[in-house]
């Protein structure tokens, strides 16, 4: 951190906003138009951030989609419903009511002045439907309309993420063929084709364009290394690389540099277990590290958002292992189990809350037992389900797949407990055919069948007894943490001592989630990195403008 005003600037502009994911795109568009101008510092060479390789959902109560497609919701059912969830342990129960009170106004902001165009999600229910406050029949999560990105963006296109997760289908589109419905053939390769963006990258595209539309600068390759803190007050950025730069920011910075899953001694430090990183590979903690050195209060550090996944060595992305979701788990007839070969929870729980029970410590033998964990299941399942995105039912399994004639074998080759296995497998296909499972009440939780009305016991379960039987490992999934600086109502950072650091600003994956370690729904990680990155925007783009010696760069300029 640089302390003393430095005797000249490189650059000097009103707001610096570091990060060009959702939240920050948000806050460079709301500050722009509350009159500041804006620089987007971006450290990767693509734009777009982890929302960049998004699913693109927007959790958003009160929306005026929903409304007009004659779904009610009510400030009082949101709040019951998110408290619920949270049991008291968010960073600070006063920012679940900004958010709500706040969300839909962000999202009407950006539609109304950017490119912006969202449409329900209305597969997407509340992930906890069943329980008081949610909406069984969707609303809250919407998502952005197919964008043309080569015709908006032109030369720029090649620049912003595309999600190596996801094909280029719509929730609503992958819903319809969840139902039964068919889309046409060859929609995939057009869209490829001509470059029509959906889900994270389509919300990027559409955001992105209506900072170009502003001639906003966004710089791609400038990572920032220092905050410039005189007195307690945040006036700029010193970037780093072969050309280092000063930049002051008269009215403040905004910090929306993601989060911390690729940093392993943070991880190490504030997560405490080991987990594999989904998002692109520069979530480093930047911000996290620089909000510290500036004295921030940090909140939920040892959270992040989890995705039971698995590792196909045989695919990369940007030069490092493909990480793949590992949805399939919910599959009937698949069962997780660790070491002892038990199984351990609900296979089909939500995908946050999954991880957590992984890393239940037995006091008893003193372990994490759940630590390591397999999808286990037979022949017929292998034929039938998309283990992972490169494997279809179709294809033979690769060699990286264990496969055995028995579950004896089969637990043998992958160092599970044998007759744990085959005990768990017995018990398990006497639950399917008692149509019970009293263990883990698999076919009871909502999400197991969200997208489809809620769940049924009689086509959750599926017995395991077709070989080959296979095994597929599992990894600890972080699609990023949700940990770093809290935040007051308008974004601002608060300080470790009292009141807020003057000048700073944080949101997204480098602020503390409002929600805690919860997720209500689809695009619970969207909705409030809009929704802050517009409340961040807007109060510092109103600001007046500080004295930081901008005639240092204009004095230079002239003499150059």
């Amino acid at each position: 951190m640089i302390t003393v005003k430095p005797e000249r600037w490189d650059r000097v502009v009103d707001v610096v906003v570091m990060g060009s994911g959702a939240a920050g795109l948000s806050a460079a568009t709301t500050a722009h138009d509350a009159g500041a101008d804006v620089l987007v510092l971006e450290k990767a060479s693509m734009i777009g951030g982890t929302a960049g390789v998004s699913g693109g959902i927007i959790w958003a109560p009160l929306n005026r989609h929903a409304a007009a497609a004659g779904i009610q919701d009510s400030r009082e059912e949101a709040l019951l419903y998110v408290r619920r969830l949270t049991l008291g342990r968010e960073p600070d129960p006063a920012l679940v009511e900004v958010f709500i009170d706040n969300a839909h106004k962000a999202l009407d902001y950006l539609e109304d002045n950017t490119p912006l165009d969202l449409m329900l999600s209305l597969a997407f229910t509340d992930y906890y439907a069943d329980f008081p406050g949610a909406k069984k029949e969707g609303g809250r999560s919407l998502e952005p309309k197919p964008f043309n990105a080569r015709a908006e963006l032109g030369e720029w296109a090649p620049k912003l993420r595309k999600s190596p997760h996801l094909a280029p289908l719509t929730m609503e589109e992958g819903a319809q063929v969840l139902h039964g419905g068919e889309l046409p053939a060859d929609l995939v390769e057009q869209r490829e084709a001509e470059d029509i963006r959906v889900l994270g990258p389509g919300l990027v595209s559409a955001l992105f364009k209506g900072l170009l539309d502003r001639n906003v600068p966004v710089e791609t390759e400038s990572p920032v290394d220092e905050l410039v803190v005189v007195d307690g007050v945040v006036i700029g950025v010193r970037t780093r690389g072969e050309s280092p730069e000063l930049i002051g920011a008269r009215r403040g910075v905004v910090l929306a540099c993601g989060g911390f899953e690729w940093n392993a001694a943070m991880v190490r430090s504030f997560i405490g277990e080991p987990i594999v990183p989904m998002s692109p590979p520069h979530n480093e903690g930047d911000g996290h590290r620089m909000a510290m050195e500036a004295g921030a209060e940090l909140g939920n550090m040892t959270s992040y958002w989890g995705q039971p996944a698995i590792y196909d060595p045989t695919v990369e992305f940007e030069g490092r292992p493909m990480i793949q979701m590992g949805g399939s788990r919910a599959f009937p007839g698949m069962i997780i189990v660790n070491h002892h070969g038990k199984r351990f929870v609900n296979e089909a729980s939500s995908y946050q809350d999954f991880p957590k029970v992984v890393d239940a410590f037995d006091p008893i033998t003193a372990e994490y037992p759940n630590e390591k964990h397999w999808l286990i299941f037979d022949a017929s399942v292998k034929s039938a389900a998309t283990i992972i995105p490169s494997l279809p039912g179709s294809a033979p399994a690769p060699d990286w797949i264990k496969r055995a004639d028995s579950i004896h074998a089969l637990a043998d080759q992958v160092g599970i407990d044998p007759k744990g296995l085959e005990e768990t497998v017995r018990l398990w296909n006497q639950a399917v055919a008692d149509g019970d499972d009293q263990d883990f009440h698999r076919g009871t939780l909502w999400f197991e069948a969200f997208m489809t009305g809620g769940p049924d016991k009689g086509t959750c379960l599926a017995p395991i007894v077709t070989g080959p039987f296979y095994a597929v490992p599992m990894v600890h999934g972080a699609l990023g943490t949700n940990g770093g600086s809290r935040i007051d109502a308008d974004g601002r950072v608060l300080s470790m001592r009292g009141g807020v650091i003057d000048g700073l600003y944080a949101a997204g994956n480098a602020s503390a989630n409002v929600m805690g370690s919860s997720y209500p729904g689809g695009g619970a990680t969207l909705g409030p990195a809009l929704t802050f990155g517009y409340l961040a925007g807007r109060h510092v783009g109103g600001r007046n403008s500080r004295d930081i010696g901008d005639e240092a760069v204009l004095s230079n300029s002239s003499s150059a």
